[in-house]
This record gives structure tokens, sequence and C-alpha cells, in this order.
């Protein structure tokens, strides 16, 4: 006896194949990942998001959390904390061009780019705010 095929269901080899697909995704990530220095890289730029997010921590917090002095010339700190905090909004800017730059190389560059996008603009601002809130007087 025999029977009809229903060519809305998917084949017995539609599986096997996504399966393969999958394989060999899980391969090129783990080869790129591990032989091909993309944990070096991923640490090198979570080590500078973590560096320019202190940077511009500790420049938020000279604006705002100076106290009185009576030290000659301290209204120059704000100055200097404007200065260094643009100056570490510009090293996580840098670090965010650089890993764009690395992610156009890679298969889905528009899906990575917006991903990385949200998830360094995410962590920046809220290691920042870590920062400046270990800082601050409790």
């Amino acid at each position: 006896m025999k029977t009809e095929l229903d060519p809305n269901e998917p084949s017995p080899s539609a599986g096997s194949a996504a399966l393969a697909r999958l394989a060999e995704s899980w391969r090129a990530m783990a080869t790129a990942l591990f032989e091909k220095d993309g944990l070096t890289t991923f640490f090198q730029h979570a080590r500078n998001v973590l560096t320019g997010a202190a940077v511009v921590g500790a420049g938020l917090y000279a604006i705002n959390h100076v106290g009185a002095t009576h030290l000659h010339g301290m209204w120059a700190i704000h100055v200097a904390g404007y200065a260094i905090a643009a100056l570490g909004g510009l090293l996580l800017a840098l670090n965010l061009f650089d890993g764009l730059r690395r992610l156009a190389k890679l298969e889905h560059p528009r899906f990575l780019k917006i991903g990385a996008i949200l998830l360094y603009v995410a962590l920046s601002v809220r290691l920042t705010q870590v920062i400046i809130y270990f800082r601050s007087p409790i």
C-alpha cells in the first residue's frame, strides 16, 4: 500500500540538512573564537569598555561631586571633569567603531552591528553609573 506525501510537510532530509547547517555554523563560530583570536579580541574590547567607562565616570564624578574647598582655583576641577568625561566618551566611541569595523567583515554584519551597538551603549552607561555610585558617599 502506497501513501501519498503531503507537499506541505517537510521532507525528512530537510531536518537533517538544517542540523548539518547548524553544526557547521557552530564549528565556524568555535574556529573563529578559539583558533583565530576572536576570544582575545572580545576580551580586549571588554577591557577597553571598562577603561572608557571608568574615565567617563571619573570625569562625571569630578563635575558633580566636588565639595566645598578653600583652595584657590578649584573651579578648574569642573572644567577638567568635562574634559575627562569627553575624553572617555571619545575612547568609548573609538572602541565601538573599531568593533563595528571588525564585525562588518562577518557574514551577518547588519544584525551584529545593531546588537553590538545596543549592548555596547547599555553596558557603557550602566558601568559609568556603577562607578559613580561606588565613588559617592553613602
